[in-house]
């Protein structure tokens, strides 16, 4: 009887298992092989996992579209013919159609242009379709996917471009020593790749005519971090206030993308630093953890980045907010955040210090100490701009 139960929930327990499994495995698109998948909104994520906490492998703008050929849970499988599958969650995607097989956009030429400013790669398209950016030591490679190029004719290649084809895939390579902001903009016949030059810098006075989007993080009902009786979205909008003046007497062009208490929506932050055609996006934050006790070990000023461009003006700016503010060193530090993961502009996020660290609160409140942080801010983006007439 005893073995008889014991078989009895063996068996049970491994259909539960079973079921389980089902529940979470892969599974046919639809009644054809591909689905066209769309992406919802600008910036969508395409990760290397079917998991949210899974790394980034692109991002595509709204409209553009992918070919996905399996689902999983709330994810689908995304198949840009490379040896390898990736993923987008399904809140980032609709489906546009139910096909037997990809379609692959044959292009007969691309045309490349510039000015005192940029390059521009403009590629004829009927359906926008899905690409990649990847940061090289000596540049930047831009994939295309799902396209047949057998007689691309190439119009006006500068000698810093080079490019190939290869499973239908369309590779441009742009090479330059140093990176100063790159994006995909949707065009209505196709896609336009665009890569800033690095710009004429001036050595005495760096910031003349840059301009600066500065982002006083978090407003309105967003309130941030709050204690001992301050609230974050002031103290962020009081720096980043000083800091527009800081940078003014620079001869930068500033804008800020809030001079009030009022809600942002993350992304309009970032499509308003482009709209302005920013060199440098700076979001201005105070730092907090989840157990305040731990702030006597974890504390100070800290920079993130996520692009490798960006690696030089974060770096830049912790060196000179240290030796300005006499904080803790809390790193140049890798983060995937909305405001660092844009290309263009060249973007990143400063944590002044702790609010919940009383001493550091005392003085991120006090007006005095909130000019020399600004002051700070100011050289730093003067030290990274520095560092570009390097190259």
């Amino acid at each position: 009887m005893k073995k008889n139960f014991i078989l009895f929930l063996f068996l049970f327990l491994t259909f539960l298992k079973s079921d389980a499994f089902e529940q979470g495995e892969l599974k046919d698109i639809g009644i054809a092989k591909y689905a066209v998948i769309e992406a919802r909104a600008d910036y969508s994520p395409v990760r290397i996992a079917p998991d949210v906490n899974a790394g980034r492998f692109s991002h595509l703008r709204k409209g553009f579209v992918t070919y996905a050929d399996k689902e999983y849970k709330n994810f689908y499988r995304v198949d840009l013919g490379l040896d390898d599958y990736y993923w987008m969650e399904k809140k980032y995607a609709d489906i546009q159609a139910i096909i037997p097989q990809k379609h692959i956009q044959k292009i007969d030429e691309i045309k490349f242009d510039e000015d005192k400013e940029k390059y521009s790669v403009f590629i004829p398209l009927n359906i926008q379709n899905s690409y990649s950016f990847k940061e090289v030591p000596d540049g930047l490679e831009f994939y295309l996917y799902d396209v047949d190029c057998p007689d691309i004719v190439i119009k006006n290649k500068p000698g810093s471009f080079s490019y190939d084809t290869k499973n239908n895939t369309l590779h441009l390579k742009y090479i330059s020593p140093a990176l100063f902001g790159y994006d995909v903009i949707p065009h209505k016949k196709g896609l336009v790749l665009m890569v800033k030059k690095p710009p004429q810098i001036n050595r005495k006075k760096p910031l003349k005519g840059r301009r600066i989007v500065l982002d006083a993080g978090h407003g309105g009902e967003e309130s941030g971090v709050c204690a001992f009786g301050h609230k974050e979205k002031d103290v962020n909008l009081k720096i980043s206030k000083q800091t527009k003046k800081a940078l003014s007497k620079k001869g930068a062009k500033v804008y800020m993308t809030r001079k009030k208490d009022k809600y942002v929506p993350l992304y309009d932050r970032v499509a308003f630093a482009q709209e302005k055609k920013a060199d440098i996006l700076l979001s201005i934050h105070q730092n907090s953890l989840p157990n305040p006790k731990d702030v006597t070990k974890k504390h100070g000023v800290g920079v993130y980045y996520y692009n490798n461009q960006a690696y030089a003006l974060a770096n830049s700016i912790q060196k000179s907010l240290l030796k300005q503010t006499g904080f803790r060193d809390d790193g140049v530090n890798f983060a995937s955040f909305a405001l660092t993961r844009p290309t263009y502009p060249v973007s990143a996020l400063v944590e002044c210090g702790y609010l919940i660290d009383k001493n550091e609160m005392e003085k991120l409140t006090n007006k005095k100490f909130q000019k020399e942080l600004a002051r700070a801010l100011a050289l730093g983006a003067e030290d990274y701009l520095r560092y570009l007439i390097v190259f």
